[in-house]
């Protein structure tokens, strides 16, 4: 059944098994050496553990060098029954289940697989021991386990290491009593130092300096009985569930903490995926404009500015101040429909206005302040629109007036007042009449201005009314005034946007108004802020990452051992995958229960320890999504450690 020739095998150029020939074809063989003969090394290339060597190792005909990776695999499960030094189970399963992991490689239906279970139990004695985890188990009970997991899958061939090494004599005595009733219809092969352990009726062979020479050959030749057929070893998906679900149950306070990280780990990546950290600082940044108000984003492009210190020539005096002129009439067709400005406002200061809007209230007179129109925001409907007889009215108007803003938005009204003319080069005091404009809005006209204690200080204003260009246009002409050559306000939707239009402004020989010093603080305050943001954003992520990916390392490497056992019962990489992604996908979906339950407390941690949480259900759909996506990357990387792990560096035998 089994036959090797001419078996060389070298550790370091040093021959440890040197030209070995030798048949095994039934009964029960011993094959005796001291320590550091080579008799774990025999073992391991008979069992197709190792293939690195010279010469053939025959099974029923066929070398093993020349199994594949799936013939390998149904020689494990279908052919060879491993019994070892040191038990080889599974301590976080029970009895039964460490018996069972061979038959989820079958396609036998669970009461199936039960059965034999229980028979092979029944037939070592230890039934009773079903349900207990193996680790509570004494040596000679965990070796029958054993025996009864080699068993239970029918295999042609048992090969035992130093099964008694571990045992009392007692025990010792029972296990060779069972190996023996298995060899009455199997091939057994036993490795060990123990020449008390053989009898009349067994084959020993003796290993020594490298070469093997059989010592005794039984009166009564046995041959193995040889399978018919064989099962191709394949684990379904129900299996992978069944068999995933038992390692995540049994390795519980591991997946649990697994889990733990899992959602810490998954928690910064959502902080960091929905930019709450991005947000958290642009929220200190929104702060900062808002005491500054919506006015820091206004740019106002005058039609004439007063520039100090003077250069000489017609308009300059020596030490004095020069009154520009300015032409920006081709600038306003060009900013009034950039889709940067969130308003375009043409300004026209009408003084000692008298107003009467229809059906509410005639002849009430604006109290006066002289100043330029100010728009804080609109309060109320509409700005109005540049080519419709179109007004918005301060609130403190309305207020004053004992009115609502829906009181007066769509009705008319008619103003009179004065403003100057300046045609002559003096100011000459004009009338100015308005009649029956549309009422569209209403704003706040509050002006914020720096006082001298360094705070902010503030000035309503209830004759700030914003006209429409069609109306700027005909107070202009009443005033004898350009009608094209205005000057207006822009507000830029975005405070990053101001210098940009500043600098196009400037290139062109415009000198704008505004806020700008501020604006520059504030902008190398974001631009900071962002890369602060942007550093800590992708650090955390970064962590996060890592963590995953190291617990995922440690886990399966702390696993290997298991990995190793599994596979030399006939698990495929592709059912090691399998059973990675389901042990995983359960992490995951506790980690999702984990997450869903402590969000609130993990929210307050973050935020006083970061300033920063992710909250709402958005954040928890993403939330869950990250942890399914780390948990089946873990689950993937647990299954390319486990397929790449040669079992024999991994799974410990006696010595060499």
């Amino acid at each position: 059944m089994l036959v090797l020739k001419n078996i060389v095998k070298k550790f370091n150029e040093v021959k440890v098994l040197n030209n070995i020939n030798v048949e095994f074809n039934g009964g029960i063989n011993f094959i005796l050496g001291p320590s550091g003969s080579g008799k774990s090394t025999l073992l391991k290339l008979i069992s197709g553990i190792d293939n690195e060597f010279e010469g053939e190792i025959f099974f029923k005909g066929e070398s093993l060098k020349s199994y594949s990776k799936s013939q390998l695999d149904s020689y494990y499960y279908n052919s060879v029954g491993f019994i070892w030094q040191n038990f080889q189970l599974l301590n976080h399963l029970s009895v039964k289940d460490n018996v069972k992991l061979v038959l989820e490689l079958s396609n036998l239906s669970e009461d199936e697989k039960n059965k034999q279970v229980k028979i092979i139990l029944n037939r070592l004695g230890i039934i009773k021991l079903a349900n207990s985890k193996v680790a509570k188990l004494s040596g000679g009970e965990k070796q029958r386990v054993a025996i009864a997991r080699a068993l239970v899958k029918n295999p042609e061939i048992i090969i035992a290491d130093e099964p008694t090494g571990a045992l009392d004599s007692k025990s010792s005595q029972v296990i060779m009593s069972i190996l023996r009733k298995i060899a009455k219809e199997k091939l057994v092969i036993v490795v060990t130092h123990d020449k008390s352990l053989v009898d009349n009726e067994s084959n020993s062979f003796l290993l020594k300096d490298g070469r093997i020479e059989a010592i005794f050959k039984s009166t009564t030749d046995k041959v193995a009985n040889i399978k018919k057929s064989v099962m191709r070893p394949k684990l379904s998906l129900r299996s992978a569930v069944s068999q995933g679900f038992k390692n995540f149950k049994g390795l519980g306070i591991k997946f649990v903490l697994t889990s733990l990280i899992l959602v810490m780990s998954s928690y910064f990546l959502l902080l960091n995926f929905s930019g709450s950290i991005v947000n958290e600082q642009q929220g200190i940044l929104d702060k900062l404009i808002s005491e500054k108000g919506d006015k820091l984003r206004d740019i106002i492009v005058p039609t004439n500015v007063i520039s100090a210190g003077g250069t000489g020539g017609d308009n300059s005096s020596s030490g004095g101040n020069v009154d520009i002129k300015q032409d920006v009439s081709s600038l306003i067709d060009k900013y009034m429909n950039d889709p940067r400005i969130e308003h375009f406002i043409v300004g026209q200061p009408v003084g000692e206005m008298n107003i009467s809007i229809d059906g509410i209230k005639n002849n009430y007179k604006v109290e006066n302040s002289n100043n330029y129109p100010s728009m804080e925001k609109l309060v109320y409907g509409a700005m109005p629109k540049q080519n419709k007889r179109e007004v918005a009215l301060p609130k403190l108007l309305i207020e004053n007036l004992k009115l609502k803003p829906e009181d007066v938005v769509g009705k008319k009204i008619s103003i009179k007042g004065s403003e100057y003319d300046w045609a002559s080069g003096q100011p000459v005091q004009k009338k100015v009449v308005i009649d029956n404009l549309t009422i569209v809005g209403i704003i706040d006209s509050t002006l914020k201005y720096d006082d001298a204690n360094g705070g902010y200080s503030s000035f309503e204003a209830e004759d700030s009314f914003i006209y429409s260009m069609e109306v700027v246009k005909e107070v202009k002409k009443q005033l004898n005034s350009s009608t094209t050559n205005l000057t207006f306000d822009m507000r830029v939707k975005e405070v990053k946007d101001i210098m940009p239009i500043v600098e196009e402004l400037n290139k062109a020989g415009i000198t704008p108004m505004g806020q700008f010093e501020s604006v520059k603080d504030i902008l190398k305050i974001s631009n900071t802020t962002s890369e602060q943001s942007s550093s800590i954003a992708g650090i955390i992520a970064i962590v996060a990452i890592v963590v995953t990916l190291v617990v995922a390392l440690i886990n399966a490497y702390l696993r290997k051992s298991e990995y190793a056992i599994l596979k030399i019962n006939g698990y495929s990489n592709k059912g090691l995958f399998e059973l990675s992604i389901v042990e995983y996908l359960l992490t995951s979906l506790l980690s999702i229960i984990i997450f869903i339950v402590a969000s609130p407390a993990i929210n307050n941690f973050s935020n006083k320890l970061f300033k920063v949480s992710a909250s709402g259900a958005e954040s928890i759909k993403i939330g869950i999504f990250i942890i399914l996506v780390q948990g089946i990357i873990m689950g993937i990387i647990s299954s390319l450690i486990s397929s790449n792990i040669k079992v024999k560096n991994n799974l410990s035998t006696g010595d060499r």
